[in-house]
């Protein structure tokens, strides 16, 4: 009977850990089959609009290609220990355009957004949610608080445009501001209490500072929102609600910098010899 009590008993541990390895596998593979399909839908997700995969670059190799389709990858780029200074010419212009150009590009669509959202509120498609719009109009100096206004004001400036700027205010993206300070346009701080390194040299006897941000986005964000709202360029808003060529809008922003014509003529000779006019078709993948 010993024997035979022993041999039951083995059966029955053999059958349960059969059924346990059986169970085992099922939730290994379950767990499997879900990590493919959240990797699918982060994939098909990465194409939607209004997402993007963030890259803190550590090595120029991180830089995702612009295929010659004039197709994107969603992606938003911040420097990190990356410098585009020992570079030669071609390799420059090629990686500074494969960082700006998508980063530009995440910061229009998101723009555009908000644009429709307005738009539906305007159109009484969707309820005016005054609070947020007062936030808005404070935001972009809206005196009227008018949401046509706000609507016009935050028509995003044109991708070549807005190229143009960033190479000459940023050297190609090998400045000091670029590097340490993701500052693509050269924008002063006149605030000591937001982040910002001083400017190399002193102007009349006044040291200067420039606005440090904590990535590229934010730096173009800024940018967009200077222009929109800035006096200064009121004509150049003007101009923009009704045409986004370049050579009507670029000579409203002499006020930009000290140079005024000088600089506008710089601005219109390096869209024109890089031919930035191409960007402005680009879409993302």
């Amino acid at each position: 009977m010993g024997i035979k009590l022993f041999l039951l008993y083995l059966i029955v541990v053999i059958i349960n850990f059969s059924q346990l390895e059986t169970e085992v596998a099922k939730k290994n593979k379950k767990k499997e089959n879900t990590k493919l399909k959240n990797k699918k839908n982060d994939q098909l997700n990465l194409g939607e609009k209004g997402t993007y995969k963030k890259i803190d670059l550590l090595h120029l190799s991180d830089i995702q290609l612009i295929p010659g389709e004039k197709l994107v990858p969603r992606v938003v780029y911040n420097m990190g220990n990356v410098s585009l200074k020992d570079l030669n010419v071609f390799k420059k212009k090629q990686a500074f355009f494969e960082i700006i150009v998508p980063t530009a590009m995440i910061v229009v669509e998101e723009i555009e957004e908000t644009r429709e959202g307005l738009k539906l509120m305007m159109e009484g498609k969707e309820d005016r949610d005054e609070e947020y719009l007062s936030k808005m109009y404070e935001k972009y100096r809206v005196k009227e608080k008018d949401i046509e206004v706000l609507y016009h004001k935050l028509k995003p400036v044109p991708i070549s445009i807005l190229l143009s700027q960033a190479i000459l205010e940023s050297g190609w993206g090998t400045s000091r501001f670029f590097e340490k300070a993701n500052n693509i346009f050269g924008v002063w701080s006149v605030d000591p209490t937001e982040p910002r390194i001083k400017a190399g040299q002193a102007r009349v006897n006044k040291q200067v500072y420039l606005r440090s941000y904590p990535t590229l986005k934010e730096s173009i964000s800024d940018y967009m929102k200077l222009l929109a709202r800035h006096k200064a360029y009121s004509e150049f808003r003007k101009e923009l609600q009704t045409t986004d060529d370049y050579k009507i809008l670029v000579p409203k922003l002499d006020k930009y910098s000290e140079m005024e014509e000088v600089y506008i003529k710089r601005l219109l000779a390096t869209i024109e010899h890089n031919k930035l006019y191409q960007y402005d078709g680009y879409e993302f993948e």
